[in-house]
């Protein structure tokens, strides 16, 4: 997993990470007329709510020497029709606020994820992981806001956000949950996700979002705790959702985080959130080696200290290490 800083203006930080691109023969795959006609017209719908990202996608292409129309096109559109496993909770006690998340996909984008530390001028320090260079799967920001995109099958529709930028744009944009709530629940959508959002505060929610609604999901028992994976829970999405092509380990892995954080008696230390995400049993941990997919990294976040534990694979096998980056980031600002 690489661990790119980017700082600057967007477009100063595309040109800086574009030009590390080229430097190791960074090449496009190929584009169908299909993608391209979708791309650029998902190209006027981020335009409208963050127009700050399609300069750093330009900062990308002039430093790579690719066309701007065609990068756009690949970015913009990336997550349509595809869906992948992933499980993610947070968790409210007395003194912490525990955000966990499992991001699992083709082993083959490994060699692709990357956590920036991301310092944009005018706009918030975050600390984010990907396999999308532009966009981010989850992350957390200087604000203590959390968040984590998980795919749902679902039918799409019209032009509009994907998950990468969905989530890029909270982290850059938002303080807390419902600042992100507000921007998710008046978003036209490409893909079908939710969105699992927490802050420091302890305020948590799953938006479930697809091309024809978005609904909000509270947490499941007294305000302490909330769960998301790959299908919709809440009621009115449910018929939204093509259930035939649901990934079948969603609901056990649902299930089992759901049922070990109510065995916890209302405490989850680091120790716990490690063998939620660490577990077999319930398939939290992917190993599907018979497709080769599996968990590509494990995040664990105490978002009012901000600390920040990343497993870089599965977390059965791969000790967590403290990413300290973000904590050092805010401290400097502070100090500015």
């Amino acid at each position: 997993m690489y661990h790119p800083r980017l700082r600057g203006t967007y477009y100063e930080m595309g040109f800086k990470y574009g030009t590390v691109l080229r430097r190791h023969g960074f090449k496009l795959p190929e584009i169908d007329e299909e993608t391209m006609v979708l791309g650029l017209k998902c190209e006027q719908e981020v335009k409208g709510v963050f127009p700050n990202v399609l300069d750093e996608i330009r900062g990308i292409a002039d430093a790579t020497q690719e066309k701007y129309e065609r990068l756009a096109s690949f970015v913009l559109t990336v997550g349509y029709g595809k869906v992948m496993g992933c499980s993610a909770f947070a968790f409210v006690d007395d003194s912490r606020v525990i955000f966990g998340r499992n991001y699992d996909f083709y082993y083959r984008l490994g060699r692709y994820s990357e956590s920036y530390l991301t310092q944009p001028k005018n706009a918030n320090v975050s600390l984010g992981n990907t396999d999308v260079f532009v966009g981010r799967e989850d992350g957390v920001n200087q604000h203590g806001l959390a968040m984590s995109m998980h795919f749902v099958s679902a039918q799409l529709g019209t032009p509009g956000i994907n998950f990468p930028i969905a989530v890029r744009y909270v982290l850059d944009n938002c303080k807390n949950t419902g600042e992100a709530i507000e921007y998710l629940t008046h978003t036209s959508f490409l893909t079908a996700n939710n969105y699992l959002v927490a802050d420091r505060s302890g305020e948590l929610a799953v938006v479930e979002a697809c091309p024809t609604q978005v609904r909000v999901r509270r947490p499941e028992t007294d305000g302490r705790f909330i769960v998301a994976t790959n299908h919709f829970v809440h009621p009115e999405m449910k018929q939204c959702e093509n259930v035939a092509k649901r990934d079948p380990d969603s609901e056990i892995r649902y299930n089992t985080v759901l049922r070990t954080l109510r065995e916890t008696g209302g405490h989850v230390t680091e120790n716990v959130a490690k063998r939620i995400l660490s577990n077999h049993e319930g398939r939290v941990c992917s190993h599907l080696d018979y497709i080769k997919l599996g968990t590509l990294w494990s995040q664990i976040a105490d978002l009012q200290r901000l600390k920040i534990l990343r497993a870089e694979g599965q977390p059965c096998k791969t000790k967590y290490h403290i990413d300290n980056r973000l904590q050092i980031a805010v401290r400097r600002s502070n100090h500015l």
